[in-house]
C-alpha cells in the first residue's frame, strides 16, 4: 500500500529542483511550471494555479477550493499533494527560490571568470549585473514582491520566516560578485548584498504600486551609483 506524502510544515525540499525546472524551455519558474503542467504533471498544474491566485489575492485571500477548481482537481487531491494551504504556498516559495537561486548563480558566474579592474570596468559590471537582476525580479513581478514580503515580514499566525535563510542562500552568489570585484570579506559582502537587493526591491515595489510606472535605465544607473558610493565611499 502506498504511503501518503509527508507534509511537515518545516519541509524544506522543493517538489521541483533547479535541474527539473531548467530542463523546460523558458527562463522563469512560471514558464517552467507551465511546461511541466502541459506535460501532465499534476503538482505543477496545482502550483501554477496557486501562483495566479496568491499573486492576485495575497495569502489570506486565497481559498483552497478555488485553486483546486482552477487546476481541475478536487480539494482532497490538492490536500493529498500539499497537505494544506500553507503547504501549498510553502512549496510555491521553495520552487521559486530554487529557480531564482540557480538563475542568480548563472548570472554571476561570467563576472567571476576574470578580474574586474578599474573604475569603469567596475561600474559597467555592476550595471550589467543590476539590469540582469532587475529583469529576473520583473519576470513575475507581482509574485516576486509578494513572496519576499511574506517571507521577510510574515503574518503573526504563519510560519514562513524559516524560509529567510533560503532567500539569503539564493542571493549568496551576489556576495561572491561583491567579494570578487571589491575585495571585501564575505560578511561585509553579505551586508552589501542586502543593500543592493533593497535598492532594486524598492524599484519593484514602486512598479507594483503603480502599474503604469516604467523603471527607466536612468533610475537603474542612479541605484547602481548609490550602491557603489556606499561600497567605495
Amino acid at each position: 500500500m502506498s504511503s501518503l506524502p509527508d507534509h511537515g510544515l518545516k519541509e524544506m525540499t522543493p517538489v521541483f529542483g533547479p535541474e527539473v525546472l531548467g530542463a523546460c524551455k523558458g527562463g522563469s519558474f512560471h514558464e517552467a511550471l507551465e511546461c511541466l503542467s502541459q506535460s501532465g504533471d499534476l503538482k505543477a498544474r496545482l502550483l501554477l494555479a496557486a501562483l495566479s491566485h496568491f499573486a492576485a489575492k495575497g495569502y489570506d485571500g486565497v481559498q483552497v477550493r478555488e485553486v483546486a477548481e482552477d487546476a481541475g482537481v478536487s480539494k482532497p487531491t490538492l490536500y493529498y499533494h500539499f497537505g494544506s494551504k500553507e503547504g501549498l504556498f510553502r512549496q510555491l516559495c521553495l520552487v521559486s527560490l530554487a529557480s531564482t537561486s540557480a538563475r542568480i548563480e548563472a548570472m554571476v558566474a561570467p563576472f567571476l571568470e576574470a578580474p574586474v579592474e578599474g573604475q569603469k570596468a567596475i561600474e559597467e559590471a555592476s550595471l550589467a549585473l543590476s539590469r540582469a537582476y532587475l529583469d529576473l525580479l520583473m519576470e513575475n513581478q507581482e509574485f516576486t514582491g509578494f513572496i519576499l514580503r511574506s517571507i521577510a515580514v510574515p503574518s503573526p499566525d504563519s510560519g514562513f520566516r524559516d524560509l529567510m535563510p533560503l532567500v539569503e542562500k539564493g542571493l549568496s552568489p551576489l556576495g561572491l560578485f561583491v567579494n570578487h570585484v571589491f575585495g571585501v570579506g564575505l560578511e561585509q559582502a553579505r551586508k552589501e548584498v542586502l543593500l543592493f537587493t533593497s535598492l532594486f526591491g524598492a524599484l519593484l515595489e514602486e512598479k507594483l504600486r503603480h502599474s503604469e510606472y516604467h523603471i527607466t535605465d536612468a533610475e537603474i544607473q542612479w541605484a547602481v551609483r548609490r550602491w557603489l558610493h556606499g561600497i567605495q565611499g
